[in-house]
């Protein structure tokens, strides 16, 4: 086994595949840490995955290993219709600096020519599904499409020259901050606080719940701290606003708007 071992490593032709292997599996390491970083994800995640895709096409063209990037992009794309949800089709729809012209211009990797979120079929499917999950009634449905095309078609303050220019140097939260009223979790703290209540739920002594009982355990423990946020208690207590960090600026920001909504 020994020698094995010895002559595996020695082996030119061992260390050429872990070559390949890591430069292929490089960005989907990055899109994984990107993912999990701070920041707002969201609306970049959908055309990360393009970008991936592209960039092992890149990669694998030319060596041993390109004919199998069809597997490669089949068991990608497997994954990623698990994952993916209207609510990503709507966040990248929403993304200002992806209509940028210049952008609009350049090749994304794999040598494919970029297109605009709305030019997507399946991007406008999620965000049809997205206001027809959001939208109370039909009118609102409808108030909500049109507000969307005159976004996404740069009409009224969407056409000033400043809003255009913004979406390449603004990111999206601040460029909606100026120019809309949307926004989006900048961070995964949201996730966390359930993962942190599901093993508050479901612990090494408590460990008898099924996936189905802990899950709506969570749901009511989760959603009973955001029904207290509109006690009296919750702003004149001594452990007033006790669920998020006073220090975080933009979770007392969030908290603002959250109530602001409702």
């Amino acid at each position: 086994m020994g020698t094995l071992v010895a002559e595996t490593i020695c082996s030119k032709y061992f260390w050429d595949d872990v070559e390949n292997v890591v430069a292929i599996t490089k960005p989907i390491y990055l899109m994984t840490k990107f993912c999990d970083g701070e920041g707002a994800k969201m609306g970049e995640i959908f055309e990360k995955m393009d970008n991936m895709l592209g960039q092992i096409k890149d990669i694998t063209r030319g060596n041993k290993y390109e004919e199998d990037y069809l597997s490669m992009q089949k068991i990608i794309l497997q994954r990623w219709e698990k994952l993916n949800m209207p609510l990503h089709s709507l966040a990248f729809a929403l993304s200002p600096r992806f209509y940028d012209i210049r952008y609009l211009k350049t090749l994304a990797p794999g040598g494919v020519p970029r297109r605009a979120p709305n030019c997507y079929r399946e991007v406008v499917v999620g965000v049809m599904e997205a206001f027809k999950r959001i939208a109370e009634n039909l009118n609102e449905e409808k108030t909500l499409r049109e507000q969307f095309a005159t976004f996404h078609m740069k009409k009224g303050v969407f056409a000033m020259a400043p809003a255009q220019v913004d979406a390449v140097t603004m990111d999206a939260i601040e460029w909606w901050s100026t120019y809309g009223l949307e926004s989006q979790p900048i961070s995964s703290s949201s996730a966390e606080r359930a993962w942190s209540t599901y093993s508050y739920i479901h612990n090494v002594k408590r460990n008898r719940l099924n996936c189905t009982r802990a899950g709506k355990l969570v749901f009511i423990h989760s959603n009973t701290r955001l029904l207290s946020r509109f006690n009296q208690s919750y702003e004149d207590d001594p452990f007033k606003k006790w669920d998020i960090d006073p220090d975080n600026a933009y979770e007392v920001r969030r908290l603002e708007m959250d109530c602001f909504r409702l």
